[in-house]
């Protein structure tokens, strides 16, 4: 039987590989079972040792708390600890971690019967007496190891890649040297003769043996002509010869595959059909020459405003597909569409005759108004001649209600910039009360946006879109200065009171954001000690020095900080203490749960916590008179809510504010 170059290499190399793999697999179990030893005899040692401490420090059950920050020493300096617990056997008395309080079955020594590897495995504490007398009576507590099971894996782990590293070298390096002339020279050059001949893919380069490089060579020649043949074929084939962009045939190609991709990622694309108005009328009056060479122009000026993860094909006459996809809002996908347009709408210069053309665009969606190309391309072109019955150079949704939506959103995002113009945002304000003697403490400046057209718009609707379309730091910035205005009008009157202000991220974290919002309070001669800034958690997912930087140089001049609507989001305790925060706000979604006893303790915890970081504690949404009785009970600073009063206008909060002193 006739056996291979290759094969004859197999065969050597899988001998010689089951030698290695044999004296290996014994070095390997032994290292590992020393490992294991080790980790296990640092275990019993250090809960000897602690054990016996505590025995010494310990005379009652109740002195077991105190010796937490020992505790808390002990699992912090062994990788192998998860948390340590002491019991009595029926119940956990103290715990290092609080996700661990129930009591898990453990010895105190491990079976030696077993492989010590086994016995880590198989453990998942190991457990010591803790014995004290109290009077003439001894009394043993249970001292409880939690193993940190993912910790010891990851250490025996990397004690065997050491072991892989070192032991597997020599063996590696000595069947390399013995066939990697075999290889180098015969094995490996005709393996790449073959995989060109399956794939002409990568092209080898000259090799060293003469017969094989004549081989080489002429398949090579072969190959290379047969490719740009078959590349001239394709692109004739999926090419529009007059703009140079897809044709029919590529964008049905490309249209499945994204069809495919968006299935497989639950997402959905924009299938635009663009047709030009009257250009028809420009072929008949100028002629063809003239209309071909405007649509070379159109097409090369689609491309351009495209972007590059985008697809436009030319599919006959005037009429072209654009694919839109990774957009993340309507709003953004209608700016694409209205670059498009605007482009296409300056006047052309088409051998000396200036021209001037509109273009109607139907937009479809996948998956929800079509599942295959044929359905998109038929709906996007009902709603491209909606928009020409509609009166053209306009773009019009397949699905009436989108559309209308659509259109709503545009018309709002519009008319909310012009308000801001038209002096149509007024400022309302909600008294915060002290809880003790019921006293106006402060107020929060809340936005309102009364329409000509609408009337009063609600703020969810109009902020969201404001923080999408960054507008939000231009109605801030009006915020901040007509609330300062109105700091300085109410302490000529004698209403020297602290006002807050709602701050989004996106203001906050603005370059000149500092700057600008001191020089407003100066211009206005108001004392920053007297203005409040509140911020969301969001602030707080990117922990920078330049947020930490930004807060303490407000800070320096007196503004204070509130962190609202504490609990809904971010909800780490760690920039609680790291950064400046003088009022912690709870969300009124928690003091609507106070009569539950989670609830009530949630509640209670955010106090005390926030009062022991020298935070004042201020609840919102507070509606029932039982609300502010439980606040006060459980020392809450301030509240705000409908049960005092609603946000009120400038002349009726004045007017509650004198009634009340």
């Amino acid at each position: 039987m006739k056996i291979t170059i290759q094969r004859f290499s197999l065969s050597i190399t899988i001998v010689l590989f089951s030698l290695f793999l044999s004296v290996f697999t014994y070095y390997h179990f032994t290292q590992e079972e020393k490992t294991a030893k080790v980790i296990l005899n640092s275990l019993s040692s250090t809960i000897s040792e602690t054990s016996y401490i505590l025995s010494k420090n310990i005379t009652n059950e109740n002195m077991a708390l105190s010796q937490r920050p020992l505790l808390d020493r002990v699992a912090s300096n062994n990788q192998f600890v998860e948390a340590i617990l002491i019991h009595n056997e029926h119940k956990v008395i103290l715990s290092t971690d609080p996700h661990y309080r129930k009591i898990i079955p453990a010895n105190s020594l491990y079976n030696f019967k077993t492989t010590a590897y086994k016995e880590l495995l198989r453990r998942e504490a190991i457990e010591n007496d803790i014995k004290f007398y109290q009077g003439n009576k001894v009394v043993i507590l249970k001292l409880l190891f939690i193993l940190d099971k993912e910790e010891i894996s990851l250490y025996i782990h990397k004690k065997e890649l050491l072991s892989y590293m070192y032991f597997g070298l020599l063996p590696v390096a000595s069947l390399i040297f013995i066939f990697f002339l075999l290889r180098h020279f015969v094995v490996k050059p005709l393996e790449k003769l073959r995989q060109y001949a399956y794939y002409q893919n990568d092209v080898p380069k000259a090799f060293m043996l003469r017969e094989l490089e004549v081989i080489r060579y002429s398949m090579v020649q072969t190959y290379q002509r047969l490719d740009k043949e078959k590349e001239d074929l394709y692109l004739m084939a999926r090419t529009d010869l007059l703009s140079g962009l897809a044709n029919r045939n590529a964008l049905i190609e490309y249209a499945n595959k994204t069809i495919e991709y968006s299935k497989r990622n639950n997402k959905e694309f924009a299938f635009l059909f663009l047709d030009l108005d009257h250009f028809k009328a420009i072929n008949d009056s100028l002629g063809h020459n003239v209309g071909d060479e405007l649509l070379k122009k159109i097409a090369s000026i689609i491309n351009e405003v495209i972007r590059s993860n985008d697809f436009v094909a030319r599919i006959g006459g005037d009429e072209f597909i654009i694919i839109l996809q990774e957009y993340h809002s309507i709003l953004e996908l209608t700016n694409i569409i209205d670059r498009i347009q605007k482009q296409l709408s300056k006047t052309f210069i088409i051998q000396t005759n200036p021209i001037s053309i509109n273009s109607s665009i139907g937009i479809t969606f996948y998956p929800k108004d079509g599942k295959d190309v044929e359905q998109l391309m038929k709906y996007a072109d009902i709603a491209m001649y909606e928009a020409k019955q509609q009166g053209r150079a306009r773009y019009h949704f397949f699905t009436e209600e989108l559309n209308k939506r659509v259109q709503d959103t545009i018309s709002l995002n519009k008319e909310m910039l012009e308000a801001l113009a038209n002096n149509e945002y007024i400022l309302h304000y909600q008294p915060k009360v002290d809880l003790k003697s019921g006293k106006i403490l402060g107020v929060e400046a809340l936005i309102r946006w009364i329409s000509p057209k609408h009337g009063l718009v609600p703020p969810d609707k109009f902020i969201p879109l404001a923080e999408e379309n960054n507008f939000i730091i231009n109605l801030g910035t009006w915020v901040i200065k007509e609330a300062s205005k109105q700091q300085k009008i109410w302490k000529d009157k004698g209403l020297d009171l602290r006002i807050s202000i709602n701050v989004s991220s996106k203001q906050l974290l603005k370059d000149d954001f500092a700057k600008t919002f001191l020089h407003i309070l100066k211009e206005n001669n108001v004392d920053p000690g007297q203005i409040d800034i509140e911020i969301t958690e969001y602030m707080f997912l990117d922990k920078s020095d330049k947020n930490y930087k930004l807060l303490n140089q407000l800070r320096a001049k007196n503004v204070t900080v509130s962190l609202d609507d504490f609990g809904t989001g971010y909800s780490s305790l760690s920039y609680l203490k790291e950064f400046p925060i003088d009022y912690l706000k709870i969300d009124k979604s928690f003091i609507d749960d106070y009569k539950n006893e989670q609830g009530a303790v949630f509640i209670d915890t955010i106090v005390k916590m926030g009062q022991t970081l020298n935070m004042k504690i201020i609840a919102e949404g507070v509606e029932e008179k039982e609300q502010v009785q439980y606040l006060e009970k459980i020392g809450c600073d301030q509240y705000q809510g409908y049960y005092f009063s609603r946000p009120l206008s400038v002349k009726d909060f004045e007017n509650t504010y004198i009634k009340q002193a």
